[in-house]
């Protein structure tokens, strides 16, 4: 006797997505690998030819080929951003039930007393119902535990859970025992998970080391995940707005926000540095975002899928390139977002 298997409509639709959605994968590659490589050689071949539209005597001001070309890309960015800036408006119209759970992870260094305070000041004000705050500080001599001291000033003595660590995620601290090392992480994970303010002191490995501590000991705890960094001021609706987008679309893996520079009258170079922040985050990062391809999501505001964070958070600490998380998510066929919620860093030299 023989069977047959025949596969109905129904079977057939999700073969029928599947393969839709890897064409238009592969057309994006393509589409985009030609505009670039095209993009690259019109450029290259202007600036070498030294073409000029108009000069003005002795060569004071002149527009050629080259700036042609920036100025026709630039107006291109500029069209798909205000675009993208449209749907994002429309977005946050909708409202949404702020019922999943949310993690805020500050890295914290060798911080400005008077900017840790705003920024832990404006975590506080954050609007999102629930939310767990994890500072973790990279380092845990006696020269950092002012940080930890203004942070439960901020948060409250009586509701905030400290830890100062002898080692890390990855390397023991002096006179750290197999056992004691064991106990100090289950000990790290308990503190995390059980309270809503967290302070964590621990040995010094750099800002990887620090942001993975939050991730290993939350597990998949919580459904999102936010960043930031310790001399940032957050908007109260910015954990908000970027949830939005995450809830809104199950494909978006990751979003970003819009950074401005705090004290950008204070000189020529803050005020530069406010001015090309402004260009990277309303003009390139909205247009990236029009075609759901933000290439990175800045550390002062940043927002994840702690489920794909997940899953490859190992592979990343293990191999210690941890470059940007967009191309991971590409990978996991997920998109990235840039919305207009708002940090502010303090020093744009920092």
């Amino acid at each position: 006797m023989t069977h047959a298997m025949h596969l109905t409509e129904w079977d057939e639709q999700p073969l029928i997505k599947m393969n839709c959605h890897k064409w238009m994968t592969y057309l994006r590659i393509f589409g985009t690998t030609l505009f670039g490589v095209s993009l690259l050689v019109g450029i290259s071949t202007a600036y070498i030819m030294g073409y000029q539209f108009f000069t003005t005597a002795h060569n004071h001001l002149s527009f050629g080929l080259y700036g042609a070309i920036l100025v026709v890309h630039l107006i291109i960015q500029s069209l798909f951003a205000l675009l993208e800036h449209r749907n994002m408006r429309r977005s946050l119209e909708t409202p949404i039930k702020l019922n999943k759970s949310l993690a805020l992870c500050i890295a914290a260094y060798q911080e400005d007393p008077n900017y840790l305070r705003k920024c832990l000041v404006s975590v506080k004000r954050l609007t999102y119902p629930g939310i767990k705050i994890i500072m973790v500080i990279d380092g845990n001599n006696d020269d950092d535990l002012y940080m930890m001291e203004i942070f439960k000033e901020i948060m409250g003595w009586d509701k905030s859970a400290t830890y100062v660590w002898k080692s890390n995620f990855h390397s023991k601290g002096a006179g750290e025992t197999a056992e004691s090392y064991a106990e100090s992480l289950q000990q790290i994970s308990r503190i995390i998970l059980n309270n809503k303010c967290v302070c964590i002191m621990q040995k010094w490995g750099g800002k990887r080391e620090v942001m993975y501590t939050p991730f290993k000991a939350l597990g998949r705890s919580v459904d999102y995940v936010q960043v930031c960094d310790s001399d940032t001021m957050l908007d109260p609706a910015c954990s908000v707005e970027m949830v939005k987008v995450l809830e809104e679309d199950p494909m978006v893996g990751g979003v970003g926000g819009d950074v401005q520079i705090l004290n950008k009258y204070e000189s020529w170079i803050s005020f530069l540095s406010s001015v090309r922040y402004w260009m990277a985050f309303n003009i390139e990062r909205a247009c990236q975002s029009y075609f759901g391809c933000v290439q990175c999501i800045s550390g002062p505001l940043g927002m994840y899928r702690n489920s794909l964070l997940h899953e490859f958070l190992e592979d990343c600490s293990q191999s210690g390139v941890c470059h940007e998380v967009y191309g991971t998510l590409q990978v996991l066929n997920r998109d990235t977002h840039h919305v207009p919620a708002m940090a502010q860093p303090a020093d744009p030299l920092e």
